[in-house]
């Protein structure tokens, strides 16, 4: 079916049916399409004899009109007139028979199935030299076809037209082409503007731009030709064996230049148009010209007035325009090729139009073998040392080359890079590449020499190859020939190449090896080169297979201490003449970045990455120290004193494990850094020591540095007593042992508990840090034997045992001692102990415990001689709540009573116990109101009481006086 425009756009379509079709072109055939040759065979012998023509006008069931045969005889006579003209006289088509029925089928009838219900009701079959012509009641068919045909073999054929119009006349002479055999006059059409293009071995377009449309040559009955009836082209004429015979001048294959006159297609003359092969494709190319001259005389106007080239198509045709692109409308106004313009084939044989006249037209056709000849021949005289010539010049190579073989080389040649020669070891260097089909291509220019070390190169579409006595011919290309070049070529670190690109690699990796190094490429990284001392690094690491991967810039030197660089996917190698090249990545690399690379303090890597430490560490020495990583640790580097310090440790192995920060500096010139296991700390005066372990935490929860205990003065020394661990800070120390854990001491509390001994004392190990914020500003601490309390009137001192119990007992500084102001002093009368406090003091003995004296009490007791005297220790506490308000203690030897009327005074032995059987100071006497007094001679004793006086001696015993 005829693909052009329907209803409504005032062109509409024919359709027509091979029952035996003809052969199909192959050229933009369909991908596995049969086809065959590019130029087919005639359909059948010349055409010849007239056609009987059966002409029925036919009203459908549906739909009743009046057609009017004389149109309808007129239309065929016109047909006739066509035909008879294209075959010189040999065509003719005669109505022999006209009927008009009334048919079963129906104007909605799709058109074959029309066409089928109306034969089979009259009963045709095809045979030689005859046709049916059916016209309907309808004014188009199904689809808004215009007509339809079908054909059969001995120039038979049937066609169906609706009432006839303005266009019949160009349909039904088209229709009877089909009848004739023809196909359709197709264009070229490619969204790149190709003038030509060719085929794939399978018949696709290798231009996938490229398609036929049909019906896209107008300057051709069988194209979109309803308008007018333009003469059928000249392949068609030649398919067909119309007109004479001498029309069309055959060159054959063309291998060398000819000119050709063209006069007027549509004309009568003989030799008016000609065809030539191009001896590369092995495709015809027909060239006709175009003048407004018999049935041309409409459309052959303007930019279609000119020579028109068209091939072939099967039974049909294909033309090639100027400009290939999709043109609007239907009607191509630019179809023929002006004075001026050059047509080049696929295969690059060149079809110039020298002039056009009102009667003629001069073309030149030179074959591709005779351009590239002519190019050759001069270059192959320039060059002595090709020699002799050992072939002939032989063209179809890619992008339309031709080439020539000499002794001693080639020259090749294309319409893009002209002639060149190629010679010696860099044409066999070539030749071993692919020639024009490996990655160099087509060679761009002469060999030029004199290059370093006696070297030459040549220059191709896709790169060089670059030759010395050395190192021999070998190629660079893309992107490893750009970084080569950025390099300097022969002249810089690299020298010549050594071997040809080798890919394949890791991450589709490419390299080439040269005199002074290697240029590595991958489509992630470029293309970069390594040498010397880098390069050797790196091939250590496993090149691009290692962790670096591969390398991602290119060796920046200048760096300080006159230092190099060079950076990798993976990390980067630093070189300098002191540390040799070393590479660095991760989080190791990381670390160092952050100190400021080889500027900062570590300076330049010494030594590569080293694993397999304990918790899966991995450490990299470097000139100023080293970096430490651990997972979930990460890397953090360490450098002296303090890395020193952490060696005496152990390292990573020691109680310190890994760095956990780098060391940090204060405006007061001291350092420190921290580890898993704590922490290092540096000043001028006292060097770089550690803490660790609890000692370590507590001095940390303290603040560390910035707290109470400043910076540690000596490092942590075990061995004391009970398995503890001791370090000195500025402001103090912290004790550790197995049974308290460690606590800090400092100021007043540690000089006194250093006063007792420190853990090897009384008080032991401090069990407790120290609490301030006690009555009147006072602090405290605990130690395993006892306590250290301090305050600002009374300094520090320390309680234990009983004494430190009956103080407790008072309620320590809030009671009425207050604070101890002195440390416990043993050594008493009787094994005794004593300790003062603000507000008194406490006793002890083995025979009465401890006891507090304060007030009254305790005056009159010192005034007896405390524990020396008649009284002995307190063997009990005060107490108070006695009538008048009074108080009293007792003592081994007696008690001292207190009241606010009397004051404090002590009674013992039988005055006591006389006092005593009277109620104490509930009875008659009352309280004491002086101390017993005694005669040093005669033993009697008296003392006085509120109401009363007691009286005693050996001889009388007591006697209480009024």
């Amino acid at each position: 079916m005829e693909s052009l425009p329907g209803g409504g756009s005032g062109e509409p379509f024919i359709a027509h049916t091979f029952e035996n079709p003809p052969p199909a072109g192959r050229k933009g055939a369909p991908a596995g399409a049969a086809a065959t040759a590019f130029t087919t065979q005639s359909f059948a012998l010349t055409r010849s004899g007239d056609i009987k023509v059966r002409l029925v006008l036919v009203q459908l069931a549906d739909k009743k009109a009046t057609i009017p045969q004389a149109a309808a005889q007129a239309a065929i006579t016109n047909s006739s007139n066509y035909w008879k003209t294209m075959s010189n006289g040999r065509l003719s088509m005669t109505v022999t028979k006209v009927e008009s029925r009334t048919s079963k089928a129906t104007s909605t009838q799709r058109y074959p199935d029309m066409m089928n219900t109306i034969a089979g009701e009259l009963g045709w079959t095809p045979s030689t030299n005859t046709a049916l012509v059916i016209f309907v009641s309808t004014p188009t068919l199904s689809d808004g076809a215009y007509g339809a045909g079908w054909s059969y073999p001995g120039l038979s054929g049937r066609v169906i037209m609706p009432l006839p119009a303005t266009l019949t006349n160009s349909v039904l002479t088209h229709e009877f082409g089909h009848v004739l055999g023809l196909m359709h006059a197709n264009s070229l059409q490619c969204g790149s503007g190709a003038q030509d293009v060719a085929t794939n071995p399978d018949g696709t377009f290798a231009d996938s731009s490229c398609s036929i449309r049909e019906y896209g040559d107008s300057l051709d009955l069988m194209g979109i030709s309803q308008r007018t009836q333009p003469a059928i082209s000249s392949t068609l004429w030649a398919y067909g064996g119309f007109g004479r015979g001498d029309e069309i001048v055959d060159a054959g294959p063309l291998t060398g230049m000819k000119k050709f006159t063209l006069t007027a297609w549509a004309g009568t003359a003989a030799s008016r148009a000609a065809k030539f092969t191009d001896p590369v494709s092995g495709e015809t190319y027909f060239l006709e010209l175009r003048l407004p001259v018999s049935y041309d005389t409409t459309e052959a106007v303007d930019l279609n007035s000119g020579v028109k080239i068209v091939q072939q198509l099967g039974a049909g045709s294909l033309i090639l325009l100027p400009d290939s692109r999709p043109f609007a409308g239907y009607y191509n106004p630019r179809q023929t090729w002006q004075p001026g313009q050059t047509f080049t084939t696929h295969a690059g044989t060149r079809v110039s139009i020298d002039a056009i006249t009102s009667t003629s037209a001069s073309v030149t056709v030179e074959s591709l073998l005779s351009i590239a000849g002519k190019a050759i021949d001069p270059v192959a005289t320039a060059t002595p040392a090709l020699g002799s010539p050992t072939s002939t010049v032989t063209c179809g190579l890619r992008a339309g080359g031709c080439y020539r073989n000499f002794q001693g080389g080639s020259v090749h040649w294309t319409p893009g890079t002209g002639a060149v020669a190629t010679v010696g070891a860099i044409g066999a260097s070539w030749g071993a590449l692919g020639y024009e089909n490996g990655k160099l291509g087509y060679p761009t220019s002469g060999q030029s020499c004199g290059l370093t070390g006696g070297g030459c190169y040549q220059a191709f579409q896709g790169g060089t190859i670059h030759w010395s006595p050395a190192s021999g011919a070998i190629a660079t290309l893309g992107a490893i020939r750009t970084a080569w070049g950025a390099t300097g070529y022969e002249n810089g670190k690299l020298g010549y190449p050594l071997s040809n690109e080798i890919c394949g690699l890791t991450g589709g990796g490419c390299y080439q090896t040269f005199q002074g190094g290697s240029i590595h490429w991958s489509p992630a990284s470029g293309a970069f080169a390594t040498w010397g001392a880098t390069r050797a690094t790196w091939a250590s690491l496993g090149y691009e297979k290692g962790k670096l991967g591969y390398p991602s810039g290119t060796e920046t030197c200048g760096l300080t201490s006159g230092g190099c660089y060079q950076t990798f996917q993976g990390g980067t190698i630093h070189w300098s003449p002191a540390t040799g090249a070393v590479a660095t990545w991760g989080g190791i690399r990381g670390a160092w970045a952050n100190l400021g690379f080889e500027n900062g303090k570590l300076g330049y890597p010494t030594a590569g990455e080293v694993c397999g430490l304990v918790q899966g560490g991995c450490s990299q020495a470097f000139q100023g120290g080293a970096v430490y990583y651990a997972p979930g640790v990460g890397a953090f580097a360490t450098w002296d004193p303090i890395r020193k310090a952490w060696g005496t440790q152990g390292y990573e192995n020691g109680k310190l494990a890994y760095p956990t920060t780098n060391a940090t500096c204060g405006q007061d010139g001291s350092c420190d850094q921290s580890f898993q296991g704590g922490f290092i700390h540096w000043t001028a005066a006292a060097g770089a020591i550690a803490t660790s372990g609890p000692i370590g935490t507590a001095w940390a929860a303290l603040g560390s540095s910035r707290g109470q205990l400043g910076y540690p003065v000596a490092s942590q020394v075990c061995g004391l007593v009970n398995g503890g661990c001791s370090q000195a800070f500025q402001g103090g120390a912290i004790h550790w042992s197995p049974a308290t854990g460690a606590f800090a001491t400092w100021g007043g509390i540690r000089t006194t508990w250093a006063g007792l001994g420190f853990e090897k004392g009384k008080l032991g190990y401090p069990a407790g840090k120290e609490t301030c914020g006690l009555a009147n500003g006072g602090c405290y601490q605990s130690f395993q034997g006892g306590t250290i309390h301090w305050s600002p009137a009374a300094g520090a001192f320390a309680t234990w045992g009983a004494i430190r119990a009956a103080w407790g007992g008072l309620g320590y500084e809030n009671g009425k001692l207050g604070y101890p102001v002195s440390n416990e002093i043993c050594g008493l009368v009787n094994g005794g102990c004593y300790q003062a406090f603000q507000g008194g003091t406490i006793h002890w003995s083995p025979a009465t415990g401890a006891f507090a004296t304060w007030g009254g009490i305790r005056t009159t007791w010192a005034g007896l001689g405390f524990e020396k005297g008649n009284l002995g220790y307190p063997a009990g506490k005060e107490t108070c709540g006695l009538i008048n308000g009074g108080c009293y203690q007792s003592f081994q030897g007696g008690t001292i009573h207190w009241s606010p009327a009397t004051g404090a005074f002590a009674t013992s032995g039988p005055i006591r116990t006389t006092w005593g059987s009277l109620g104490y100071e509930k009875g008659r006497l009352g309280y004491p109101a002086s101390a017993q007094n005694c005669d040093l001679v005669t033993g009697a004793c008296s003392q006085r009481f509120q109401n009363g006086t007691i009286t005693w001696s050996a001889a009388q015993g007591s006697v209480v006086l009024p």
